[in-house]
């Protein structure tokens, strides 16, 4: 299957995009590409696309990237709304063996007591952490605006 997608190309912290057609089973670093069809530069927001050549592998049955997509929504080439693009985060090796930890923790927790005492638990925790987060942060004033008459005067 024929993709539409991106190609980074260009040295590290000045690169532009290139809008490439490529298989969508071989990887975009290789190079091996169908055709090229435009570019995007990020830092400067311009792009020049080659708009009958895009149509012509969208009939033919090519699929878009997210974003590649909303570029060619944000160009006219298509219509329809933008889709969301996922970002994501990749876990550090710390994290990943925090959040095994407290899992692991929370488990054995929940098989020695019964749902409720687990729950009650849970609340309790959630209140001293709000507790420490003021400590922190320092008292909360509720009245804003007899503060700001004060400051005014």
């Amino acid at each position: 299957m024929l993709i539409l997608r991106f190609q980074r190309q260009g040295k590290k912290k000045d690169f532009i995009f290139r809008i490439v057609a490529v298989d969508s089973k071989i990887a975009v670093d290789s190079g091996k590409t169908t055709e090229v069809l435009g570019w995007l530069d990020p830092k400067t927001n311009k792009f020049e696309l080659k708009k009958d050549r895009i149509l012509y592998w969208l009939n033919q049955g090519a699929q878009v990237s997210d974003s590649c997509y909303n570029l060619l929504i944000k160009a006219k080439v298509i219509e329809g709304k933008k889709r969301p693009i996922k970002i994501t985060k990749k876990k550090t090796e710390k994290e990943q063996t925090k959040g095994s930890e407290q899992s692991s923790q929370a488990e054995q927790k929940s098989e020695d007591k019964p749902a409720e005492e687990v729950k009650e638990e849970k609340k309790e925790e959630i209140k001293t952490e709000d507790l420490k987060e003021e400590r922190k942060s320092g008292p909360v004033e509720e009245n804003h605006e007899e503060v700001k008459k004060e400051e005014s005067k």
